[in-house]
């Protein structure tokens, strides 16, 4: 009797047994797949001299487009309607990497999404916002901004890495997701001032990225000397104990030790295409700008100025270097007094002279050479250095996309005045 109770209890056991079984492998397939999502269709069909770009209709749906240079064959590659955020194409020109609304449980945050044919892949999850994504050139990560903080994360969706700044010792948890649990000691803001842009070099690993330096934490230029005009009989300065907002941090590769550039209260910047050299718009509060290029191997290098202008002359931002180098092209402003100032167009100076373009005087603006005139903006190079894009805003508030020859013949008006259109981006495909 007792021996046919012990076979009962124990075949009972049996299906207990199978129960957890089952659940603990549903787990690990679970937990294998959070975030990864296998790998992503390529678009069909060649990319070269095609531009994504975001818009937003009349009844505020942003969807996720292509057109090639000349205005022709666009198209929509989504049709969701959530709110978007600037679309990253992957080294290859074959699938694009973009920010979108995703809602958890009522909470919307933006997350990103990895796109090729097909519907986009969601690859990252979380309770933090995720933004700017801009893929590593040999295309095997995608960082991106979360929380003031530069990330990582593979193409798949799989290992959520924290680059900058490095997470300190002792510091809160992370989810899954990769992002921050926050702790006592880092309640009311983040521990290191935040990134508020970031681009990988054209080669390698390096970033650059500017950080707002705010409160106690930012930056007090004495003599500005690398602002000082070659042959000048007074080299210009900045006023000792002016506090800017913003400067570059450099990694010249992942592993590296940060080391900070001098600041200013507006910094704008873009790679040489060596990947060694950056070249940086610097706006101070006292109404100086300057164009600068620096070196990213090495710390303590000279920096040398490629434009300098005297208070209240002009401006230039967003600064875009060509394909080869030699030219820089940037928004061209004529600032008449501390709050008033006129968008002149597209102005380009050589990026690698010697010598820097000194404007001392208003008039002196005609040192620079006028690509396009007009309220056009965000200048960015064809891969193949022949044309230019930027964008131009109409009537009624809106934006449209323009490209132009760079040899001079009539801009192309690719979106036509349809939607407002933003964060276009040139695909890198050369073929």
């Amino acid at each position: 009797m007792m021996r046919r109770n012990h076979s009962r209890a124990s075949a009972g056991k049996y299906p207990l047994l199978v129960l957890f079984v089952g659940l603990f492998v549903a787990w690990y397939v679970w937990k294998q797949s959070y975030g990864n999502i296998g790998p992503v269709a390529h678009l069909t069909g060649s990319t070269r001299d095609h531009i994504a770009f975001l818009r937003t209709d009349e009844n505020g749906a942003c969807n996720l487009y292509i057109v090639r240079s000349d205005g022709t064959g666009m198209r929509a590659l989504t049709n969701n309607d959530a709110p978007k955020r600037m679309p990253a194409w992957s080294p290859d020109g074959r699938r694009l990497c973009f920010a979108q609304e995703s809602r958890t449980e009522g909470a919307a945050t933006y997350q990103l999404y990895v796109l090729g044919e097909g519907a986009p892949r969601q690859v990252t999850y979380g309770s933090i916002s995720k933004d700017m994504p801009r893929w590593r050139p040999d295309g095997g990560l995608i960082a991106f901004l979360s929380g003031g903080a530069i990330k990582v994360v593979t193409p798949n969706g799989s290992d959520v890495e924290q680059i900058y700044p490095r997470p300190h010792r002792g510091g809160g948890a992370t989810d899954e997701s990769g992002d921050a649990q926050p702790t006592a000691e880092d309640a009311g803001g983040l521990r290191r001032p935040p990134i508020a842009s970031y681009r990988w070099a054209p080669v390698g690993a390096s970033v650059v990225g500017v950080q707002v330096m705010e409160g106690e934490n930012a930056a007090v230029l004495g003599q500005s000397s690398w602002w000082a005009q070659p042959g000048a009989e007074e080299a210009p300065s900045v006023p000792a104990g002016v506090v800017e907002p913003e400067s570059l941090v450099v990694l010249s590769h992942l592993e590296a030790e940060p080391f900070m550039l001098p600041g200013a209260e507006t910094v704008m910047f873009d790679w040489y295409p060596d990947g060694r050299r950056v070249l940086a718009s610097l706006a101070t509060r006292q109404g100086r700008h300057a164009l600068v290029r620096f070196r990213t191997d090495e710390k303590n290098l000279p920096v040398e100025p490629v434009l300098t202008a005297d208070t209240l002359t002009m401006g230039a931002e967003h600064p875009a270097v060509s394909p080869d180098g030699r030219t820089v092209a940037f928004e061209l402003w004529r600032l008449e007094s501390g709050e008033n100032r006129t968008l002149l167009g597209i102005g380009a100076v050589p990026a690698d002279a010697q010598s820097p373009v000194v404007i001392r005087k208003a008039a002196d603006v005609a040192k620079i050479r006028l690509l396009v005139a007009g309220d056009a903006r965000a200048p960015q190079w064809s891969p193949d250095g022949s044309k230019l894009l930027y964008t131009m805003v109409r009537p009624d508030g809106r934006t449209d996309l323009y490209v132009v020859a760079v040899s001079g013949s009539k801009a192309v008006n690719l979106t036509r005045g349809v939607g407002d259109n933003s964060d276009a981006a040139w695909s890198p495909a050369r073929r």
